[in-house]
């Protein structure tokens, strides 16, 4: 479960600050923003242009019913560039980099750490003012290590995802945006790192991804 493990709190102080900024204009800039969807121009426009992204910071204990404990932190990143084709359309690529160390008491000496790695392409189609859909296929490659008082062991895999789901936020093309979606992993790849596998069923089942995101267009400032 450590994904859902995994704190959010940056995201959302993050995205409270963001929010305060003046939205006294909108009127104005969503106008610019159907000017610039009109095909009066053509070529590149810096403008629609967006770079941003989140961090996760998670630490969690547990104690498992009394009979032992174990400590769970992870760290992550996950950046993301793109394009605005239109005032409903955003296409672009994103990057996952996380990591998770787990330790134990119920033996004197194990840990297990892990790296995931990710890459993947995002479509997000904007079919109301603040509501969007989201899909996302990705490539991820995962190194677990795990260390005991008798040595230690690797494991590396790789998996592939394809995530889907649908967001909330705010998005200015030319200014700035930000966003929380929530995404399950559809591709039902049992190496991916959105599955869990329970022990006791023997049986793997999709985990709810949740991310936030806020960044800002790279052209001239509206």
């Amino acid at each position: 479960m450590k994904r859902i493990l995994a704190s959010l709190t940056f995201i959302f102080v993050c995205q409270f600050v963001f929010a305060q900024e003046s939205f006294h204009d909108h009127r104005r800039h969503i106008e610019e923003e159907k000017k610039d969807d009109e095909p009066t121009t053509t070529g590149f426009d810096w403008n629609r242009v967006f770079a941003g992204g989140t961090i996760s910071l998670g630490y969690t204990s547990n104690t498992n019913g009394g009979l032992y404990t174990s400590n769970i932190f992870n760290i992550g990143a996950i950046p993301e560039m793109g394009y605005s084709l239109s005032s409903l359309v955003d296409v672009g690529i994103s990057t996952t980099i996380n990591y998770y160390s787990i330790t134990t008491n119920q033996v004197e000496g194990v840990a297990q750490h892990q790296m995931d790695y990710g890459i993947g392409a995002f479509l997000r189609i904007h079919p109301l003012e603040n509501f969007f859909i989201q899909a996302m296929p990705e490539q991820d490659f995962i190194k677990n290590k795990i260390i005991t008082s008798g040595g230690s062991g690797n494991n590396n895999y790789q998996s592939t995802a394809l995530l889907l789901g649908i967001g909330y936020g705010r998005r200015e093309i030319g200014r700035m945006y930000y966003y929380t979606v929530i995404m399950l992993d559809v591709a039902r790849d049992a190496n991916s790192p959105y599955y869990y596998a329970d022990p006791n069923s023997n049986g793997v089942y999709p985990l709810p991804i949740l991310r936030g995101g806020l960044g800002w267009y790279l052209g001239k400032r509206k």
